[in-house]
């Protein structure tokens, strides 16, 4: 299977030894309430894409020889491999910020490829840290595998994420109304709503009014 990378064309890049065992995003769906005399109503205002979060573990490289400087461990250590890995993230982050004292210049984001689900993100590489420890990096006597944790901010607009046949929406964006619409199906459920020719399209396979509406406020 080929592997993740991170990184610029022309700069400093990454690719993964391992391919992560955990990728998580989402979104944040935003409402505003407003009780009335008729009931309450609930209205989705819109959708904040949180962090990327990638988890992964590094192992060991039993083939990549002996050590480079004389000690025990040979080349492909855990530790060895994650000071690497951290070292690498470092020039990444480095590299994204060079025109951060610039007035009214950003540099281009770095692209955050995985080909085994088919996303390829525009990212800002925000941290980097040791799964076992504070900081990036934990040494401990007997730690054969370290794990690492990275946190990217996606850019949204700028993102070139796989576009499905036959569909003009991203997988972004066709997350985001997914996270919508699931929210709207949840509170709906969860309130009593009831779909009508009052309040929206009567067709059963769309979720389509972006306003609930309840008896909820005439409760005690």
């Amino acid at each position: 299977m080929a592997l993740a990378s991170l990184g610029f064309p022309g700069g400093p890049q990454l690719t993964f030894r391992l391919n992560p065992s955990s990728i998580d995003w989402g979104f944040d769906i935003h409402t505003s309430v407003t009780d009335t005399v008729g009931g309450r109503v609930v209205q989705i205002t819109g959708a904040t894409l949180r962090d990327l979060t990638v988890v992964g573990y590094l192992g060991e490289n039993h083939k990549a020889g002996a050590s480079p400087d004389g000690n025990s461990d040979h080349a492909g250590a855990s530790w060895r491999l994650h000071e690497a890995f951290i070292a690498r993230c470092r020039a990444i982050m480095q590299h994204q910020a060079r025109d951060s004292r610039t007035p009214g210049k950003m540099h281009a984001p770095a692209t955050f490829n995985y080909p085994g689900r088919g996303w390829r993100w525009q990212v800002y590489l925000k941290a980097v840290q040791d799964l076992d420890g504070a900081g990036s990096i934990e040494h401990r006597t007997g730690k054969f595998s370290h794990g690492y944790q990275l946190t990217m901010f996606i850019v949204q607009g700028g993102s070139d994420s796989l576009v499905k046949a036959g569909s003009s929406m991203s997988e972004i964006d066709a997350a985001q109304a997914s996270a919508i619409a699931s929210y709207i199906k949840r509170i709906s459920e969860g309130i009593g709503w009831r779909q009508s020719e009052y309040n929206g399209p009567m067709d059963r396979n769309t979720t389509d009014p972006s306003t609930v509406d309840s008896d909820e406020g005439q409760k005690d």
